[in-house]
């Protein structure tokens, strides 16, 4: 009797110590503000790795594990942490007794139609993944040649005040995940085409937070320019305007009257990796078989736009990504981007054996978001980065210190 009594004390003070240890335990977050969201708050929350799993923060760990990987070019990484966070995909056999209704229409059919008969144009992304981003910066130049002056964001934060006159990206300070490169990269493009950049990111947790994001897009552009045309970035569902659903997308359109258009861009999400079943394993045959290898927007056969379940207008499947030299993704190469090659030798002269390497515009100085970013093992021969032509700063960092060297791009 004394041993189960001394083996059941045993079992409280554990259980008291683990529920100590989880109240003093700080969400990933937290962790990765330390380090400014960077390479450094990755390799931080790697090696706590046995704190998180299994603590209240685990969903989030995996969430910023993903965040941080795709921000170093790790998009596999990204990919395999969100995976484990549950939550992120759609089981394909919900929508699979309607796929032989299914019409897919190329991109080019509809594009132009969009913009010339919309004022507001909205799109969504995941996180962890640039793909949408990319995707993003695609449309700009076209509807900027229609009458599109602003670019909506929500990760923008409003104290960046001088970002448009700036017309400079700061890590840090211009968004919370726009230190990514790609979101970089956005910025700047619009910027350099005569985008004005709007937050609009609202107080508050749940509902009050999606109204009061719809307010601040009112406030921000529509009172300002009445006449106003403009493309928005929001993350995952917050775009969501009808079927029920109560999201700043429908807030915007009751406040607004202005009836978004609204593309889905992460249900029918890519999965390049074949690790996972997403639901567009569904269409790979439609997506595959197009004669233009471009954005497919998902039809049924009497022209309503499909599926509606997510309360936007249309799915967009973007094509199945393909990786070049295995690390940089095809999306990646826009705007006359190149590949520039990174070898063991020039590693080796100038940098660490592992590390992330930073290619910086000159031009710019290193407070800006890199041009491109990765992420290198000591075992990597060599690598390519998706630059522009130019004078770029390389920054190499282990963890503990920097190395730089300069490099012309031609």
């Amino acid at each position: 009797m004394k041993k189960i009594y001394i083996l059941l004390l045993f079992a409280v003070l554990t259980f008291q110590s683990a529920l100590a240890q989880n109240n003093d335990l700080k969400h990933p977050s937290a962790v990765a503000k330390e380090d400014g969201f960077s390479y450094r708050s990755l390799l931080k929350l790697l090696n706590m790795d046995s704190v998180y799993i299994g603590s209240k923060f685990e969903s989030g760990y995996h969430d910023w594990l993903g965040i941080l990987y795709s921000r170093v070019g790790r998009y596999k990484d990204a990919r395999r942490e969100a995976d484990a966070v549950g939550t992120m995909f759609v089981s394909p056999m919900r929508f699979a007794h309607n796929y032989k209704d299914v019409k897919a229409v190329p991109l080019s059919q509809v594009m132009d139609s969009i913009i010339e008969n919309n004022r507001v144009i909205m799109m969504n992304e995941m996180h962890f993944n640039p793909i949408s981003r990319a995707f993003l910066i695609s449309w700009l130049e076209k509807c900027y040649q229609n009458g599109y002056r602003y670019l909506a964001v929500e990760t923008l934060r409003a104290s960046d005040s001088l970002l448009n006159q700036r017309r400079t990206v700061l890590l840090g300070e211009t968004g919370w995940y726009s230190d990514e490169p790609v979101f970089g990269d956005l910025f700047r493009t619009a910027l350099n085409m005569g985008y004005t950049l709007v937050p609009y990111e609202g107080d508050g947790f749940g509902v009050d937070r999606e109204v009061n994001q719809a307010k601040n897009l009112v406030k921000n552009i529509l009172d300002k320019d009445p006449e106003a045309k403009f493309l928005l970035l929001g993350g995952f569902g917050h775009i969501a305007d009808r079927n029920g659903w109560y999201t700043m997308g429908r807030y915007f359109k009751e406040q607004s009257g202005i009836d978004p258009f609204t593309i889905n861009c992460i249900l029918a999400f890519d999965d390049p990796y074949g690790e996972t079943d997403s639901l567009q394993t569904v269409y790979y045959d439609l997506i595959d078989n197009m004669p233009v290898r471009e954005p497919i927007f998902l039809y049924d056969t009497v022209k309503h736009i499909y599926p509606c379940t997510a309360g936007m207008d249309v799915t967009c499947c973007l094509p199945r990504t393909r990786f070049i030299e295995d690390n940089i993704p095809d999306w990646k190469l826009y705007n006359g981007k190149v590949l520039y090659t990174i070898d063991r030798c020039f590693i080796d002269k100038n940098g660490f054996p592992e590390g992330c390497i930073s290619a910086l515009l000159k031009s710019e100085g290193e407070q800006c978001v890199p041009i491109d970013q990765y992420m290198y093992g000591k075992d990597e021969k060599e690598f390519k980065l998706a630059l522009y032509k130019g004078e770029y700063l390389l920054r190499f960092d282990d963890g503990k210190e920097f190395k730089y060297a300069t490099v012309e791009v031609k």
